[in-house]
């Protein structure tokens, strides 16, 4: 790998294959350490993520559903706690060939990615969630009662989070192309329309197969995208301060 910050070690391809190799071994076992670490607090992951349905009975209903699940939930647990150790692994492959500009540029966005989309998770566990569960269960009647599967509440629930993490990192991406001089603040307005139909899609798509989940997601999606034409403006006029940012 040549290195652009003036150092001249070169690595053939069967180096930084081997380097590769070594890294990802560092990864998956920091990604090993944390399920052993989170299988120590299974409880307490699994009051957490119950914490939005705990007014609803919950039941497994094969034989190894609970611990199949458990080992679902201490998989994710895991790769959450260890993505510090496996964002260094990768730092460290990558980072020899950037330059000294590039560096701080991709340390940025990768912070901004990881803020976003716990921002995102965040707002799916503390609003979303809860309030889709409460609409669910307003179906309850006297002779239908609510009974929720441990294993389905679980995928559920990951996918809600997983979603509203991804979601919400789209003002980072329009802020890195509106730098990049890809979008600019006016093509974003005049696309408004466009966009609107288009987060519906991605909504129906990303959430659950329900009218209530895919509205949760549109509506927070849409406020975003107003929020990224903000973000664009703002570096649109750093990069040009005469004003010309349309």
């Amino acid at each position: 790998m040549n290195h652009p910050d003036g150092g001249s070690q070169q690595l053939t391809v069967w180096e930084h294959l081997a380097e590769l190799r070594q890294r990802l071994i560092w990864a998956a076992l920091s990604v090993v350490a944390g399920m052993a670490g989170c299988y120590a607090f299974i409880g307490t992951l699994r009051e957490l993520i119950l914490r939005p349905v705990r007014q609803v009975p919950m039941v497994y209903l094969a034989p190894a559903e609970a611990l199949v699940t458990d080992v679902k939930l201490m998989l994710l647990g895991g790769v959450a706690v260890s993505v510090p150790l496996v964002f260094y692994q990768a730092w460290a492959f990558v980072a020899p060939g950037l330059t000294r500009r590039e560096k701080p540029l991709i340390l940025a966005a990768a912070a901004g990615g990881l803020l976003f989309f716990l921002a995102g998770a965040a707002f799916a566990y503390g609003i979303v969630l809860p309030v889709t569960i409460r609409f669910f269960v307003g179906f309850a009647s006297p002779g239908l009662q609510p009974m929720f599967s441990y294993g389905r509440y679980i995928s559920f629930a990951v996918s809600m989070l997983w979603s509203f993490g991804l979601v919400f990192q789209l003002p980072l991406v329009v802020t890195v192309l509106a730098a990049l001089g890809v979008v600019t603040p006016g093509q974003l307005r005049n696309f408004r329309g466009y966009a609107i139909v288009l987060v519906f899609v991605v909504a129906a798509l990303l959430t659950p197969p329900d009218v209530i989940s895919q509205l949760v997601m549109a509506v927070p999606l849409l406020l975003l995208y107003e929020v990224s034409i903000g973000l664009a403006w703002l570096v649109c006029r750093k990069k040009k301060p005469s004003g010309t940012a349309q």
